[in-house]
């Protein structure tokens, strides 16, 4: 009879992740090997790939880890006791220290969106982040038809269409912020006093427009200056910000 495992497979899994995290942070994102993570995780070839194929796979996998994590926070923000316009609001608010799994966040998300990582990628992997990304959609919708439901939202025509506005515009608000920001503060990356982590300040030009952009709705009660004070509090006491 063959000996039993030394490691169950969930561990052996956990191994090679947290090796190939450690494999990113010694070089980066593009330039770690299959072989030393299998090294540091102290497992042979044959074992790593049994979970990873390639190191599109590690990415994928790395992505889907920090996605979650990111989901898991706005989840909690979108249980919060505020209005649907406050909590879209305050998903832009939360401080960004609090959404980072690991310190090559940005670069993770960057490469794992790339096309061809994404087509190099097992089926199991891309098959995880698809579907994360799927719930945590899903979890935005279930928001805001509560709001709806409970007559935050005046009639409007549409209803699914002005819902995937809502979610699709202020997503491609926060995501194109962080790209600027980068760009803007690209003397204070090379010189290590970005602050680029730090919470986004209530009267930044991405807040006025987010706010701009929410009000642009029907709401009974649209987002006032009050409501700014309620969302920092409510984040403040779930040490989001």
């Amino acid at each position: 009879m063959a000996p039993a495992p030394k490691f169950s497979p969930e561990q052996q899994q956990t191994m090679i992740l947290d090796a190939a995290v450690q494999c990113i942070q010694e070089s980066s994102i593009t330039d770690f090997t299959m072989a030393k993570i299998a090294r540091l995780a102290g497992l042979s070839m044959g074992s790593v790939y049994k979970f990873v194929q390639s190191k599109e796979d590690i990415v994928l996998a790395l992505a889907f880890q920090s996605f979650r994590h990111a989901s898991s926070v706005f989840e909690r923000v979108l249980k919060l006791p505020l209005s649907t316009p406050e909590k879209m609001l305050a998903i832009t608010l939360i401080a960004p220290k609090k959404l980072q799994c690991f310190e090559f966040d940005y670069e993770l998300q960057s490469y794992a969106t790339n096309e061809a990582v994404i087509k190099r990628a097992s089926s199991l992997w891309s098959g995880k982040m698809i579907e994360a990304c799927n719930l945590c959609e899903q979890a935005f919708k279930l928001a805001i038809m509560e709001g709806i439901n409970a007559g935050e939202l005046k009639e409007v025509p549409n209803l699914s269409e002005v819902i995937e506005e809502i979610i699709v515009s202020g997503w491609a608000l926060t995501v194109g912020y962080e790209q600027v920001i980068r760009v803007k503060q690209q003397q204070q990356i090379i010189e290590g006093t970005a602050s680029l982590l730090e919470p986004i300040a209530f009267n930044a030009p991405i807040i006025r427009s987010t706010i701009r952009l929410l009000n642009s709705y029907p709401w009974q009660s649209p987002i006032t200056p009050d409501s700014l004070e309620r969302i920092e509090q409510a984040l403040i006491n779930l040490e989001l910000r």
